[in-house]
């Protein structure tokens, strides 16, 4: 995404505020070494559209195997959502299924 941008990894590093190092650990998906904040800086920094935003963090949270704080927050402060997440697990719910949910959600998001 960076190079798309014309930036350097050392412009990234400077905004950040860490290492080009540390940047460099980014691009080759050790993203375990960056904050979601600073993900989020490095986001705003190369204009990232909304959804590569959304992959980025998806990404990070792969690597880590945790939720960004504001989704955990989400979750643990509406048992719904958690009860919701249960479900989806217990009943071992496939993609398909899973995409019904999300069109239906974002219908609702547009009301």
């Amino acid at each position: 995404m960076r190079t798309s941008k014309h930036t350097t990894q050392k412009q990234v590093a400077e905004k950040i505020g860490k290492t080009t190092m540390l940047v460099s650990s980014i691009e080759t998906n050790n993203n375990k070494s960056f904050s979601y904040y600073d993900l989020k800086k490095n986001s705003e920094l190369l204009g990232l559209s909304e959804e590569k935003h959304r992959e980025l963090f998806r990404e990070a949270a792969r690597a880590r195997e945790n939720l960004p704080p504001y989704l955990l927050k989400y979750v643990n402060g509406h048992d719904e959502v958690y009860e919701l997440l249960e479900i989806f697990v217990d009943k071992h719910m496939g993609s398909d299924s899973l995409k019904k949910i999300v069109k239906y959600a974002e219908e609702l998001r547009n009301v």
